[in-house]
């Protein structure tokens, strides 16, 4: 079976059209900067609808992790044994996203690890962000936790 894939509409566009581009990119407030993930219509802390697509730098910690041993999601059978990860980006304290690790043992995987996205070019239309062990581990100068 073919492995479930996203499907794009006006609320994600621009990010998964910047993940074909191979840039993380996702809305944040005009109004007070907050990053706003998964995209929705409305910040979550000043409720201002003047949300803008802006890139990311590609770089967070291990938040959790799951690791799949057992079939039940149709289309990863022969991915056993993966890793799921909760990936807490740098650019604010609670903006998370999901992804799998790639280029890393899955008994290496540690709360706190720094990552880095790396692209899964599935289709012509659907590249997947994955994360892989930070190369750099120093935050930018504009990140603020």
């Amino acid at each position: 079976m073919d492995r479930p894939l996203p499907l794009i509409d006006d609320t994600n566009r621009h990010y998964w059209e910047a993940a074909r581009e191979h840039r993380l990119v996702m809305l944040r407030c005009a109004a007070c900067g907050t990053w706003v993930h998964p995209p929705r219509g409305a910040c979550r802390v000043c409720r201002s609808d003047r949300l803008e697509p802006e890139e990311l730098s590609g770089r967070g910690h291990v938040y959790s992790w799951s690791v799949m041993n057992s079939p039940g999601n149709p289309g990863f059978e022969d991915r056993i044994p993966y890793a799921v990860l909760v990936v807490e980006l740098e650019e604010q304290q609670g903006l998370f996203t999901i992804g799998n690790v790639v280029d890393c043992p899955l008994d290496e995987i540690e709360i706190g690890m720094p990552l880095e996205v790396t692209w899964e070019d599935v289709t012509d239309e659907i590249t997947l962000p994955q994360w892989q062990p930070a190369r750099r581990t120093e935050p930018s100068a504009g990140a603020s936790r």
